[in-house]
């Protein structure tokens, strides 16, 4: 593995996707970022003490689209197991990109293709008490831990569990590990609202299924979503 340690960055996925000689298990980080992306191209500049960083995943071509459309799954059961070995809080995944502790967001991920490499971009709260985004809704390992990580040791952490699940998803073991990522489904049995294309559809969030897609419960009967922004009503 090659990292990359920048003081700042306008952001360590387009830093990486930019990267003529990128190769795969490439890590950048940054300690700040000035123009962080996330879903649906928010953009954002992050406080000091998260962890920002990005790395590089190479295609497999004996692997289809379909296969790798559940990669954001994997990288959240990863990401949250990784935090547990850090500090065992209770951490859950809302589907398709965010870690929630005590219902406010700690972490976020962007996984997005360039040519035959996946780059997964992540940013966590870890020592800042200023938190990612535009949304106050946030928290942090520090704010509820009261104490101080070291932010590579953190990153290594993330790295590995990923490493380790990912290994396990290529042996086939997709249905134990979906197992584990609807344990910590934080939108069961939540009230949420969809952003789906042009329309706006309300439901409670059940489980994540095999194809990868949310189950929710509206008026209509049960429906199933792959791609839309998640709103969780409060």
């Amino acid at each position: 593995m090659r990292i990359f340690n920048f003081d700042e960055l306008e952001s360590t996925s387009e830093y990486l996707k930019n990267k003529k000689d990128k190769k795969e298990w490439d890590l950048v980080i940054a300690k700040i970022q000035t123009s962080g992306r996330g879903r649906r191209g928010n953009l954002w500049v992050s406080p000091p003490g998260a962890g920002l960083f990005s790395f590089a995943l190479k295609e497999d071509p004996n692997l289809s689209m379909e296969e790798y459309s559940k990669l954001p799954l994997v990288v959240g059961i990863a990401l949250l197991e990784g935090l547990k070995s850090v500090v065992g809080l209770d951490y859950k995944f809302k589907w398709t990109n965010d870690i929630y502790l005590q219902d406010r967001k700690l972490s976020g991920i962007l996984v997005e293709k360039v040519e035959d490499f996946f780059i997964i971009g992540i940013g966590i709260n870890i020592n800042n008490l200023e938190f990612l985004g535009r949304s106050k809704n946030g928290v942090s390992l520090k704010k509820v831990s009261g104490d101080e990580y070291e932010i590579l040791g953190v990153i290594k952490k993330i790295i590995n569990s990923f490493e380790k699940y990912w290994n396990r998803y290529l042996r086939g073991e997709w249905n134990e590990i979906l197992c584990e990522i609807n344990q910590k489904n934080y939108l069961l049995n939540r009230e949420i609202e969809i952003n789906f294309l042009e329309d706006k559809i309300f439901g409670i969030g059940k489980r994540i299924l095999k194809n990868g897609k949310l189950e929710v419960e509206t008026v209509d009967g049960i429906k199933e979503f792959m791609v839309g922004e998640i709103h969780i009503k409060l």
